[in-house]
């Protein structure tokens, strides 16, 4: 039987490299287990849907059984909850796909929404969110403790996505700085080619921040300036969602 800190740190690999999976080979490297036992692990999680193999690469990535926990999960937080409300009405004045998304280590993952089912700028449950190049990600980083805000994007590898990705620690903090003073983070075609996205932090009790309140479409539908003329309405929602989670928006 595998140890669960082993399948454990397989499982958080796959996560961290959800877009282009690794085979067992680089798994056994990067976490120092031997090839054979790996494979044992891996045809383990293979079995029960926790991962899947893709061909003909044979690089593993999360399976789907993951989505079924990530319901249960969803079922059990109030958070998602009072959040669905802002969501739909939201989505019913813009007509685009708005979204929650709740902060996770290192990522923001998207939680509910409310929205189109055009596999460009539709967003599913589960997906992750970085934090240097999501308006969602951006929303919470730039707001949360100093020293742990610091340790995070010391550590961050700066993964472009598009030419357009932030990429350095300078050019990020820059922006975290406009993000602080106005509450909203915007995405222009940083994650990915064509869409755009707009974020505003949501806080809990002690006034930390757990999460955002989020919008996304193409750049021909929501440009920064549409993007602009509509962000007091979010700023409004999270407001509004954080006083109800016990903690109080730090901006008037």
């Amino acid at each position: 039987m595998p140890s669960i800190t082993k399948v454990y740190e397989i499982l958080e690999l796959l996560r961290n490299n959800y877009k282009t999976g690794k085979t067992n080979k680089e798994i056994s490297e990067t976490l120092n287990i031997p090839p054979s036992t790996c494979y044992r692990i891996l045809a383990a999680l293979k079995k029960h849907d926790l991962v899947y193999q893709r061909r003909p690469d044979l690089h593993y990535f999360l399976g789907f059984a993951h989505l079924r926990f990530a319901e249960a999960v969803l079922e059990g937080m109030d958070i998602a909850a009072i959040c669905l409300p802002h969501l739909e009405e939201l989505h019913q004045e813009t007509e685009e796909t708005t979204f929650f998304a709740l902060l996770n280590g290192n990522n923001c993952v998207a939680m509910e929404m409310c929205g189109f089912t055009n596999a460009r700028i539709s967003i599913g449950r589960g997906e992750i969110m970085p934090l240097h190049s999501s308006a969602a990600g951006k929303a919470v980083l730039a707001f949360l403790p100093k020293r742990e805000r610091a340790k995070i994007i010391n550590e961050m590898k700066f993964t472009p996505h598009t030419s357009k990705t932030i990429q350095s620690i300078e050019e990020l903090e820059k922006e975290i700085d406009t993000i602080r003073k106005t509450g909203v983070a915007y995405n222009i075609e940083e994650f990915h080619n064509g869409i755009n996205a707009m974020a505003t932090p949501i806080f809990t009790n002690a006034n930390r921040v757990i999460g955002s309140l989020a919008i996304v479409g193409t750049t021909v539908d929501l440009d920064r300036e549409t993007l602009t003329d509509i962000a007091e309405r979010f700023l409004e929602a999270s407001s509004e969602i954080s006083s109800r989670l016990g903690g109080s928006f730090p901006l008037k």
